[in-house]
Order: structure tokens, then sequence, then C-alpha cells
């Protein structure tokens, strides 16, 4: 089922509308390689991926790269992949710019005639400020969640194979599983949950961060067979929201904050071994 749209997703297609087909693709005339792949046959494929400047729009092109000591021409195909969210230009600043006439039309457009749910949390992105709670959780298994009030534990255990994950995270839409460093026990988790991108804490020894879309704004900490723990309403009401985890073996830091949603990324990763 299609998520519920927000002001996000109505500013994504703006913009790529706006663009309309002549796309702002640098390099255009240039041919590099920024990823391989062999097909079926053992050949190697050369891909070049560059997205349009203006409105995030991928330019795929792909060909058969011609045999070692020749010089011969070759045949490429291109092809247009829409972005992630978070890579359109300029998207946080539309969103701001959407009209409530302009969200109305597109969530009706896409089969929700009767607009937002009364339950649903505000969008409150342009008022709301930073929140900061000082939380203790009971862990078990090494485990403890975040779920859209809608969403159960089943939506993520056992971990999808579709889930994305982010090492100490994995997440599907309306719920995420944190892997935190106690097995059983008690953990000190402080939550900040902000309308603008916080700044990762770097006093921590592992940071990851991922993208969770929840569908009524509403989320609670949940503990595997124990409590529930209702978070705030969250500041842009529906839609997605960055995750960032950060972990030590004194306690752990979860960060919030609405923005559209991009790739996970490991942004400190722990130390490896030097190589024997």
């Amino acid at each position: 089922m299609m998520p519920f749209p927000n002001r996000d997703d109505v500013a994504m297609e703006q913009i790529i509308g706006a663009c309309g087909h002549d796309h702002d693709i640098p390099g255009r005339t240039r041919l590099e390689a920024t990823e391989t792949k062999t097909d079926e046959a053992g050949q190697t494929i050369n891909i070049n991926r560059t997205a349009c400047r203006r409105c995030g729009m991928i330019r795929v092109t792909r060909w058969q790269p011609p045999e070692p000591g020749t010089s011969g021409s070759f045949f490429a195909v291109a092809t247009y992949e829409r972005p992630e969210p978070g890579d359109v230009p300029g998207i946080t600043e539309r969103a701001l710019q959407v009209t409530e006439e302009e969200l109305a039309d597109f969530i009706a457009a896409r089969g929700f005639p009767g607009g937002i749910p009364a339950d649903f949390a505000f969008d409150r992105r342009t008022t709301a400020t930073e929140e900061n709670l000082d939380l203790t959780l009971r862990v078990r298994v090494g485990q403890f969640f975040l779920l859209d009030r809608t969403r159960s534990l089943g939506d993520i255990l056992p971990v999808p194979a579709y889930a994305e994950s982010a090492d100490l995270i994995d997440a599907v839409p309306g719920a995420a599983l944190f892997w935190p460093p106690v097995h059983d026990g008690e953990l000190t988790l402080a939550v900040t949950i902000s309308p603008t991108p916080p700044e990762p804490d770097h006093t921590y020894d592992r940071i990851v961060e991922l993208s969770c879309r929840f569908h009524t704004g509403r989320a609670v900490l949940h503990e595997l067979a124990g409590r529930e723990l209702p978070l705030p309403p969250l500041p842009a009401g529906h839609g997605d929201y960055r995750l960032r985890f950060h972990t030590k073996p004194s306690g752990c830091l979860l960060q919030i904050w609405n923005q559209p949603r991009t790739k996970p990324k490991v942004l400190v990763a722990p130390p490896t071994d030097d190589p024997e």
C-alpha cells in the first residue's frame, strides 16, 4: 500500500515536474564508468550514474566496452531512475512552501479523498522545538524497538529480507530495530527529537543512521516483551524521519528528525584489527 503522502512528497513531484525532460546532467558528453557489473554471459557492462543538478533524476547509462586493444565503437543505452527524496535539490525548502490546498489535492489524487486523518500528528516543522528525553530501557537479547503506533513487533521480527540496515539498525516502514551494546539489562538512552538535523555526538564509539517512514507521526519505544514508552508527536507529522543511533558502553543516544528519505550511512564504525 502506498504510504500516506505528505509535504515532502508534493515538493518532490513539483521539483521533478518543473525540470521536465531537459535535465541538467553534468558531463553530458563524457562516458566514464561509475560502476561495473557482469551480465549472464560473463560480459563486463560499464554503468554511469549521474544525477540532474536541478531535480536529482538519475541518468543511468549502460554499455559494453570494446575488447582490449581495439578502438571499435560501442552502443550505449540510457534510462532514468527516480532519486531518493532526500537527494532532490531544494526539497526541504520547497516542502515549507507547499500550501494546504496543494497538499489536499495531492492526497486526494493518490487515493485518500478523506484528507489527513484526525488522529495523525500535526505538521509542526515551522514551530516545533528540540525535545530531549533521558530514559532507561530494559533490554532483552540485545534489542529494543521504535514503532509507529499502528505497527507491531511482528513487522520487524524476524527482520524481513527487504529491510534497510545500517549495522546497528534494521528498519521497515513504521518499525525500527536497534542493537545496543547491552544484551540483557538496563540501558541508559538519551533521545533527541528535532525539526532540524542535529549534529552527531562524536563522544560515542559507533554512530549509524538510516531513514524510516512513520505513518501517523506518533511513535513509541518498545521493549521486547516489555513496556511501551510513547514519544512526543514527531515534529513534521507523518512522513520520513532520519534515525541516528550512537552507542558506547555507558549508554546510547538516539536522534530523530524529519528528513526526506535517503540511503543508510555509517558515520563511525568500530575499529578493525590490524592484519597479522
